[in-house]
């Protein structure tokens, strides 16, 4: 039987903890509540420290996975300099980090510096051109996996995208190659995306992010009202809870 909610995440995640949207929908659902969301988290992220979490627990849980931006990449260059002090979740989350959106192990770059930093985001721009459909495909194999790793040890999951309009552009045929993504644990084949609806329905934006694509801001915390009532009724309607 499943006990515990986890969510995991970028900083939209991150903003939603931190105003205990994750503990108010467990109370829902009579779960404990945990987070393991860190802000500029790649997707790639989000999979392999979920993975790692249901692979380390003695609990059945149900993951709620805020999935982030498609073109967010992450490189294994974080070190464990004794002298850094790396604290017990740095040793956790390993050498990973997205050196483009991620504060985090910045402090034990190895051998990388801001200037590395912008050739990289120069160099994804010229593979990324044009491959939006590839890359999609991937994810969503990845996702797949990811579900049929957890539901076959009593784990479950509910996967949706945050923010990014993937889809924009996309031919016909595209389709037949992410057609996968219509799976119950996948929020409308991964189009459903939680700020930008959360923006149609008036819910406040973080003051200060006016820079920002209106529909893309992040929420306020203790804002999550409208998003639990929808992610409730899909658990329940999908009995993902169970």
């Amino acid at each position: 039987m499943i006990t515990e909610l986890v969510t995991n995440g970028c900083s939209y995640m991150q903003t939603y903890v931190e105003g205990n949207g994750h503990a108010d929908l467990a109370n829902r659902l009579n779960l404990k509540a945990t987070d393991i969301s860190i802000s500029g988290s790649a997707n790639s992220r989000i999979i392999r420290t979920t993975l790692k979490h249901s692979y380390e627990t003695d609990n059945k849980c149900l993951y709620v996975l805020g999935m982030t931006f498609i073109s967010r990449e992450e490189l294994p260059i974080c070190r464990y300099d004794p002298g850094i002090y790396p604290t017990v979740h740095d040793i956790w989350e390993g050498a990973w980090t997205n050196p483009q959106n991620q504060h985090f192990g910045k402090n034990r770059w190895k051998d990388w510096t801001d200037n590395d930093t912008k050739h990289w985001v120069l160099f994804r721009e010229k593979y990324e051109s044009g491959t939006i459909v590839d890359r999609i495909e991937n994810l969503m194999y990845q996702m797949l996996a990811m579900i049929d790793s957890l539901t076959s040890r009593g784990h479950n999951c509910i996967i949706y995208q945050q923010a990014d309009k993937w889809w924009d552009g996309m031919m016909p045929d595209d389709y037949d190659r992410v057609q996968l993504l219509e799976h119950e644990n996948i929020i409308c084949n991964f189009k459903w995306c939680a700020v930008r609806e959360q923006h149609l329905t008036g819910t406040p934006y973080v003051p200060g992010e006016e820079h920002i694509e209106a529909e893309m801001r992040h929420r306020m915390s203790g804002e999550h009202g409208w998003l639990n009532d929808y992610l409730e009724t899909y658990i329940r309607k999908h009995e993902l809870h169970l």
